[in-house]
């Protein structure tokens, strides 16, 4: 198993703690992972809200796009399977890792139509660096021309572009490779069941890293270890942690 792979706490750990919850933050600064997962919305006043759906009902008390409420009105709504916590902000996540050595995974999320929201990759940049944050953080993104965005307003540590399947399928690796190149995004991450060892070295032979997504069952994990990839994000971090103690 090369050391060099990382766990990332998806959402925070989203099977094991309500996902994108201060809870699930909390907890996840006590796990000996690399990196926390989260996303992110932006509110109509200018903050930037942790929260996965751009649509309120699946994980809140609240209902319709995230992106159409201020910070005080996002305050209103609980979090399900919660004693009554409220989603927090990017500001509030980062006071929490800020005293680990867990660096941040932060996802921009489309809003609820699958359109970027065009303010995302300047609000993200400007408080990444008021937090002095920007090198502890990799911004990710499904949407590359997001991570493009983003890159003319900050450098963080890294990027990285996730590719869905339907990428995957249009495009293939050597598409995606060559866009990513294109808009100098330096890594790519891809689901668990199309990350095979010839996407890893296509990968890598082109110069970028490489990662997985949604790799929580047992199996799925010790492959991600397997294939030697930079880093993997699951749900189940505690089981990673787990296995990754196993395989010593």
């Amino acid at each position: 198993m090369p050391v060099k792979t990382e766990i990332a706490s998806h959402r925070g750990g989203a099977l094991v703690w309500p996902e994108n919850s201060p809870t699930a933050f909390r907890n996840t600064a006590l796990l000996p992972v690399e990196q926390v997962e989260f996303d992110v919305h932006p509110t109509t006043d200018g903050r930037l809200a942790v929260f996965h759906d751009p649509t309120l009902e699946r994980t809140s008390d609240g209902t319709g796009p995230i992106g159409g409420y201020s910070w005080a009105e996002l305050q209103r709504f609980t979090l399900k399977g919660t004693d009554g916590e409220r989603m927090p902000s990017l500001e509030e996540v980062i006071a929490i890792f800020r005293p680990t050595a867990i660096r941040l995974r932060l996802e921009i999320k489309p809003d609820h139509e699958r359109r970027p929201y065009p303010q995302s990759p300047a609000m993200v940049a400007a408080v990444l660096a008021a937090e002095g944050m920007l090198e502890r953080t990799t911004v990710t993104s499904f949407q590359v021309e997001t991570l493009a965005a983003l890159l003319r307003h900050a450098r963080p540590l890294g990027t990285i572009w996730i590719l869905s399947n339907y990428v995957m399928t249009d495009v293939g690796i050597a598409g995606a490779i060559r866009t990513a190149q294109l808009h100098g995004i330096p890594a790519l991450s891809v689901h668990r069941t199309l990350l095979t060892a010839d996407v890893v070295k296509a990968v890598r032979d082109a110069g970028l890293g490489i990662g997985g997504f949604a790799a929580n069952e047992e199996a799925d994990i010790r492959r991600m270890f397997e294939l030697g990839v930079d880093v993997f994000t699951t749900d189940r971090p505690d089981r990673a942690v787990a296995i990754r103690a196993a395989l010593g």
